[in-house]
Formats: structure tokens, C-alpha cells, sequence
């Protein structure tokens, strides 16, 4: 059938043909009931949104009709629109009790958008209302309803809810305490009094919006419960739905490049993944998960035997991969290999040890101790004195010892006219320093939620040893000066010396010589409460060579001073002869 939906677009060319039934001038009343029939036609094609556009087209027409009413909410339930096809329906009722009518099927109509909008103690009293209104058969639908709406009732008030409530006691008092504080504000007052009632800076005409900042295990307790939860009312059709959250913000789907179909597929994908959360909401309002959990275990013992037997293997599995890791750390410490030792850290400690609990892994703190010290002690064996004769006519001895570049052109930063790269920084036109600043949020992250003193030593140095390859030198001794304050509270010498050897070789990179003999200095009375001769050795070293730089700096701007000086003297010759002349003639 030929599409009536007029194209506002204007057509190119010669225009279509005008179905014949358009040149006929109708009756309002014969062209609404045309337009019902269409949309009667489409929504049992489930062709929903032109079905709703011809409904709207007839009460546009005759906006008293009930029946028109009636059937787009209908269409709208079926389009999960549950709020407005509540709407229809009451307003449909509302005209027919103007004309003193009871309609059986728009009252049914209301108490199933009631019940699919959960408000099913409502939904109850209002078909109990019903059932007395009503005689004969009109009755059975009401019936028939009712007991569905009393069963989800049992379900969701029944023996099961006692158990969860006793089981989450303390969770539900916090979420109650929560929402009567949330409630304590009244809406109705001025933003600004809101703002400063609740504490908060209240000068500002567009107040900031917070982001929610959640730890990683919480992350992955979300994500975790999200899946259980499709699992359990979708069963094998779950991993569609978290194909179809995916989609969301799959760029593949939406290309920038296609400018008709970008915006038309993220909202035809934004209605359909909200219309299916509607609809899980409607299922578990009708059977709660701790129903469900119930009647798969009907018997308690068994299912707290259940769950302990599955707690006790992950346990094991948890410590079986512990010991794995401190076989592969010690093994990577004694190949020599630190920066895939200090990357298989990062990526154990970053994306697995911070998702066990210490129900799971109970040696949790001696295992991070076990791991950070050793990737220290690692850092540590780095610092040894090469046999090289050479040393003290070396310029660079220094930046060779603390394993820095020597090449000057790392330092310099061409920048080009024009270049939008010059102006919104070097991390965009260079992969590495992306890849830094992601490395840095990443563990700015952790730090936040870092529970222990040792692991924060170490996501601070972490951080000051990116910064210091990306040449953001200041910001490396920032971090680097956290991070000696953060080892006086787990006593941690080995990472108090690493990171004032951060500030070391950020001075050294800037030829900053008077300050890169105060860290060495500093780092020299530290070593006497560490008592490492290799390290003494190696700090002795890099003392003797920051001298020689001192020196070699020295002598040049002496030798400079003195060509100046000559360079002075020479031009007052110069000018006193001319004068001298000049007065002879």
C-alpha cells in the first residue's frame, strides 16, 4: 500500500501522481476515520512509528475520539512509551465520563499501563475498583489480571524478601539514609540556596558537573552484576544486549564520514537499547533477583555450600597465579630485563590484584610488598659505575651514569607556523607523548583509590619516570617530592633513594649543577641508613663527575671573562687613539 506520509522535502523535477482519493474533498469526519483505519493497518503490520503518525494525523482531526485514543495507547505500550499511553488512556476514560459511559477495555487499558509502569499496588486497587463496576464477562479480563498482579505482589513481598532484607541489611539502611537526604532538599528554593545548603560553591551561574569516580573493583562489580542480571531474565540472548550497549559508541557504526546515517542509527540504536532496559525493568519488577535466586535454591544450606566451594576454588586459583608472578618477576629481576619487568607490574598490579578482594587473596599485602620491593630493588641494580677510563675527560659522564641522552636535539622543539600541532600540544602530532599522558591518568587513577603506602610510592615514581621521558622535568620532581613524603610513612628506603634519584636526573637533564649536588648530597646521607656499597659507590661517582661539570663550566666562563675583558680593552685603545688624533688635528 502507497505511503501517504507527505515528503517535505521539495522533489526535483516533475512530481509524483496525487493519489486519487486525495482529490476528492472529504468530510473531516470520513478523513478521519481514513487516517484510524491506516494507523490500524500499520500497528498490526507492527509498523509502530507510522502507525503512530496516522493516529495522531486523525486526533489532530477529531481530538474527542476515545477509540483513536485507546488504540495509540496500544501502539505506545508496544513502543515501550508506558508514561504517555497512560496518558491516552486516562484521557479517553476522562471523555467518556463526560458523556456518563464506563468502557470495560480503555479501564483494562489503564490497569495494564499501571502494571507495566510497576506501580502494581495501584494497579491492584484499580482493578479491584473495577471488578465492582462491572457485571457478566466484562468481569473475567479484570479477573484473569488480577491475578497475575497478586502473584508478582507474593513474589516480590514473600519469604524471599525477608532473607534479602536480612541478608542486606546494612546496604539498605545507607541507600535509605541517602534518599531521605536527597529528598530533605526542597526543589522548589533558588539554585543558589541549594548549592550552599548542600555546601557547595554557590557563585557560579553554571555549577560543574562532577564526574562519578569509581574504583576499579567497583568497576568491575557493575560490570559483573550487569551481566549476571541479563543473563538471569534474557538467558542465552545476553550477550546481544551487550552487543547492542556496545553499539552505543562503536565508531565503526557511526562514521563520521556518513553524515545522513551517523545521527539516524545512534538514535534508532539509543530508542531500542532504552525500550529493552524498560523492558528488563518490567521483568525484574515482576520477579526480583533474590526471588529467582531463592527458587534455584530453595534450600539455604546448600546454596551458602554452593557459593563457599565457589569462593574456596577461586581462592586457590588466586594463589596458584600469585606465586606465578613472583616466579616470573624474580625470573625477569635476574635476566636483567627492567622495563618488561616493570611493564608485567603495571599490567599484574593495574589490572588484576586490584579486582581480589582480601577474601580472595588473603596474603594480599604481604604479595604487594613481595612485588613493588622487588621491582625497587631491580630499579636499584641499575645504578652501577661502568669501567670506563675515560670518565673524567667525559663531558657527559654524568648523563651516561644516570642512563640519560646526551644527544641535545631531544631538548629542542621546532615549532612551524602554522602547525595547529604547535598550539594544542606535541602529544597530538607524537604517538609517545599520547601515549605517556594516557600512562599518567592511568595511574593518576590508581593513586586515588591506593590503599597502601608502598603501592603509592610506587605509582608516584611511576609517574615521575614518564614525565622525565617526555622531558616534563618540573612535573617529575613534583611527583618525585610526593613520593619521598609518602615513604616516611611505610619506611621505605629504597624508594625514598629512587625518587630523589628522579630529581637527580632531572636537574642533570638541565645542566642544573648547584641543585643536582644538593640531591646527591641528599641521597648520600640516605645511603648510610640504606648500607649499600654499590650504591655509595655509584652516588660517590656521580659526585666526583657533577664536580667535573662544575669545573669544565667553571673554566669556560673564566676563559669567556677573559676575552671579554681583552675584547673591552682593546676597544678603549682603540677609541682613546682616535680621540688623540682627532685633537692633534
Amino acid at each position: 500500500m502507497t505511503s501517504i506520509v507527505p515528503n517535505f522535502i521539495p522533489p526535483a523535477g516533475i512530481e509524483a501522481a496525487i493519489p486519487i482519493w486525495l482529490k476528492i474533498d472529504w468530510s473531516p469526519e470520513i478523513e478521519h476515520g481514513i487516517y484510524k483505519d491506516w494507523g490500524s493497518y500499520y500497528s498490526g503490520r507492527r509498523r509502530e512509528n507510522m502507525a503512530m503518525y496516522y493516529y495522531n494525523k486523525a486526533l489532530s482531526m477529531l481530538p474527542e475520539d476515545h477509540v483513536t485514543l485507546y488504540h495509540r495507547s496500544q501502539t505506545k505500550r508496544k513502543n515501550a512509551q508506558t508514561e504517555g499511553a497512560l496518558k491516552d488512556c486516562t484521557q479517553a476514560k476522562s471523555i467518556l465520563e463526560g458523556l456518563k459511559i464506563q468502557n470495560a477495555p480503555i479501564n483494562l487499558e489503564i490497569c495494564n499501563a499501571l502494571y507495566e509502569l510497576n506501580h502494581l499496588e495501584i494497579a491492584k486497587a484499580e482493578l479491584h475498583q473495577n471488578t465492582r463496576l462491572f457485571k457478566g464477562n466484562k468481569i473475567k479480563s479484570f479477573e484473569k489480571r488480577l491475578v497475575v498482579v497478586d502473584e508478582n505482589i507474593k513474589n516480590c513481598c514473600g519469604e524471599e524478601l525477608a532473607q534479602f532484607v536480612k541478608a542486606n541489611e546494612k546496604l539498605l539502611i545507607h541507600v535509605n539514609e541517602r534518599d531521605l537526604k536527597a529528598r530533605s532538599y526542597d526543589q522548589n528554593k533558588p539554585l543558589w540556596k541549594q548549592l550552599k545548603e548542600q555546601g557547595k560553591c554557590d557563585v557560579l551561574s553554571i555549577p560543574d558537573i562532577e564526574d562519578e569516580l569509581l574504583s576499579p573493583l567497583e568497576i568491575a562489580r557493575r560490570s559483573r552484576a550487569f551481566d549476571v542480571f541479563n543473563q538471569v531474565y534474557m538467558d542465552k540472548s545476553w550477550i546481544d544486549v551487550i552487543f547492542l550497549k556496545k553499539l552505543l559508541r562503536n565508531p565503526t557504526l557511526l562514521l563520521e564520514q556518513c553524515k545522513y546515517t551517523k545521527h539516524f542509527l545512534g538514535a534508532l540504536n539509543k530508542k531500542k537499547y532504552d525500550e529493552l532496559k524498560k523492558f528488563l525493568k518490567m521483568l525484574h519488577a515482576r520477579a526480583p533477583m533474590y526471588f529467582i535466586r531463592y527458587n534455584k535454591f530453595t534450600n539455604k544450606k546448600l546454596m551458602d555450600k554452593f557459593r563457599e566451594d565457589y569462593l574456596f576454588r577461586t581462592e586457590y586459583q588466586t594463589s596458584r597465579n600469585m606465586r606465578v608472578v613472583i616466579r616470573n618477576i624474580r625470573n625477569l629481576r635476574a635476566a636483567g630485563n627492567v622495563a618488561k619487568l616493570s611493564r608485567y607490574v603495571e599490567e599484574v598490579m593495574g589490572d588484576y590484584v586490584v579486582l581480589k578482594t582480601n577474601r580472595i587473596m588473603q596474603w594480599k599485602f604481604e604479595f604487594m610488598n613481595e612485588v613493588y620491593n622487588t621491582l625497587a630493588l631491580a630499579f636499584a641494580e641499575q645504578c652501577r659505575v661502568p669501567h670506563d677510563r675515560n670518565r673524567h675527560d667525559d663531558k657527559n659522564a654524568l648523563l651516561k651514569l644516570l642512563r640519560l641522552p646526551t644527544d641535545k636535539s631531544w631538548e629542542v622543539q621546532n615549532f612551524v607556523f602554522g602547525d595547529r600541532s604547535t598550539h594544542h600540544g606535541l602529544e597530538l602530532s607524537d604517538p609517545t607523548h599520547s601515549k605517556s599522558r594516557q600512562l599518567i591518568s592511568r595511574l593518576e587513577k590508581r593513586i586515588k583509590f591506593a590503599k597502601y603506602s608502598i603501592e603509592k610510592c610506587y605509582l608516584l615514581h611511576q609517574i615521575g619516570n614518564t614525565h622525565l621521558k617526555s622531558n616534563r622535568f618540573d612535573e617529575c620532581c613534583f611527583a618525585a617530592r610526593k613520593g619521598i613524603i609518602e615513604t616516611r610513612n611505610c619506611n621505605s628506603l629504597i624508594w625514598r633513594f629512587l625518587c630523589i634519584l628522579l630529581i637527580i636526573k632531572s636537574n642533570a637533564a638541565l645542566q642544573k649543577v648547584e641543585r643536582t649536588k644538593e640531591s646527591l648530597m641528599r641521597a648520600q646521607k640516605m645511603l648510610r641508613e640504606l648500607a649499600s656499597p654499590q650504591l655509595s659507590h655509584f652516588v660517590d661517582v656521580c659526585i666526583t663527575c657533577n664536580e667535573h661539570v662544575f669545573n669544565l663550566k667553571k673554566q669556560s666562563g673564566s676563559i669567556a671573562s677573559r676575552r671579554q675583558s681583552a675584547a673591552s680593552i682593546r676597544s678603549s685603545n682603540h677609541t682613546s687613539l682616535s680621540r688623540s688624533s682627532y685633537v692633534r688635528k
